[in-house]
């Protein structure tokens, strides 16, 4: 899964979530914070803290994995010169 934003990621979570029939509560515990941490990380996820994010993702089994981004010309990385990522994530 491709995550661009904030919204994708707590979108995926709350997806993946759903689908294995776990409530926010048990999410909560199992990550050790309030079922509002939750909740809010669902509706607004560019307020959540860092660690809270990867307190989650860990409740789920579910690991963050970052790679290089692709160019259209099949290579990875904005290359030498050239201008960076002009998106806001």
């Amino acid at each position: 899964m491709l995550i661009q934003s904030p919204d994708d990621l707590a979108g995926y979570f709350r997806d993946q979530r759903k689908s294995r029939s776990l409530s926010q509560v048990s999410v909560a515990e199992d990550a050790r914070v309030r079922q509002g941490t939750v909740s809010d990380f669902e509706r607004s996820p560019d307020t959540s803290r860092l660690d809270t994010v990867f307190r989650l993702l860990d409740a789920l089994d579910l690991e963050l994995h970052v790679v290089p981004k692709e160019r259209s010309d099949g290579k990875t990385g904005s290359g030498a010169g050239e201008p960076g990522w002009s998106e806001p994530w």
